[in-house]
């Protein structure tokens, strides 16, 4: 079995793809398998990945027979996957050549907990390539009990990639074919957690770029933002099914208004109109305060952390002004 299984799903990622699989050849832990995905790519990519799939014996090679998509992609590689610990990279981002190594030793040394995470850096195009990442301190591990530190979920990012599932707690839970799926995976891996390790150094690369890549998506005007609300419901129905939502209800409602809330705040990077604009802010605000509720009796420091300030008070204008009409009628 190896130490850790990396799932990486690609389509149409060939500008980008050699720097992500080359940061994977490389990793100072050796005891790694990498099942590589395409998804029914249109450019190059597929040849990329049969290239490091001739080289390196320690990749494995699928392609779906047609576009399923990212989070269905993933789901694909969970099954498949024979790792201890189960990771994701995107296959436009790259990471720290020691990271799987920092991450299973902290793991190792805090008796294999469900959850590893590590440190995020957003990037933009390749100005990090020439770092020398021996050069980066390790991070210092930490003990995190999420059931004791409920509020201690807002620390933690929403991406897959930065962590490492053990593998029997996700075998059986399914990623949700939609975008931003990875947020429902993440925070339910994390609050049903027994313990959870936290390594402070910054392993996991991540290019941000509003204009192409996977990140690119959610700057842009499109008609999938709504998936957010089933992110958002799928994170209560989880904690829901394994009997700790009332546990969790607070936690909960946070991250659910918080998440939804940053996609608001994503709004103003749309190449749109003022008015188209506003009339999809408006209709989130509306859907927020009517799935979720408000911020009052919330400790609204938690969502600012995670949304923002300025969106956050978007939120308060616009409920406020909501039940000052209510009141006038």
């Amino acid at each position: 079995m190896p130490k850790v299984s990396v799932i990486v799903p690609v389509y149409n990622s060939e500008k980008d793809l050699r720097d992500c699989l080359d940061s994977l050849i490389n990793q100072t832990e050796k005891d790694i398998e990498i099942i590589v995905i395409d998804d029914k790519s249109t450019d190059n990519s597929l040849e990329i990945i049969k290239e490091y799939g001739r080289k390196y014996s320690n990749i494995r090679i699928y392609q779906n027979e047609r576009n399923l998509g990212q989070g269905e992609t993933r789901n694909r590689g969970i099954e498949v996957a024979e790792g201890e610990y189960i990771a994701f990279l995107d296959s436009d981002d790259f990471i720290n050549p020691r990271m799987y190594e920092e991450l299973y030793e902290a793991a190792t040394k805090y008796g294999k907990p469900e959850l590893v995470t590590t440190g995020v850096v957003f990037v933009e195009g390749y100005g990090y390539h020439d770092k020398n990442f021996a050069n980066m301190a390790k991070g210092i591990a930490k003990l995190i009990h999420p059931k004791e530190d409920k509020d201690y979920v807002f620390n933690e990012s929403p991406s897959l990639c930065n962590k490492l599932f053990r593998s029997d707690t996700v075998k059986g839970y399914k990623m949700l074919d939609c975008m931003f799926e990875d947020a429902a995976f993440s925070f339910t891996r994390y609050l049903e957690a027994d313990s959870v390790v936290e390594v402070s150094s910054r392993n996991y690369f991540y290019r941000r770029d509003i204009t192409e890549g996977v990140s690119s998506q959610n700057f842009q005007d499109n008609g999938h933002i709504d998936e957010i609300f089933t992110v958002a419901d799928e994170i209560g129905n989880e904690l829901k099914r394994v009997g700790l939502y009332d546990y969790y209800e607070e936690q909960i409602r946070k991250l659910q208004i918080a998440i939804c809330l940053q996609r608001v705040d994503e709004i103003d990077y749309w190449d749109s109109s003022p008015e188209r604009k506003e009339e999809v802010r408006t209709h989130m605000f509306k859907t927020i305060k009517t799935n979720y509720g408000t911020l009052d009796g919330l400790d609204d420091i938690d969502v600012q952390c995670k949304a923002g300030f300025k969106v956050v008070d978007d939120y308060k204008d616009f409920v406020s002004k909501e039940e000052n009409i209510s009141a006038r009628k």
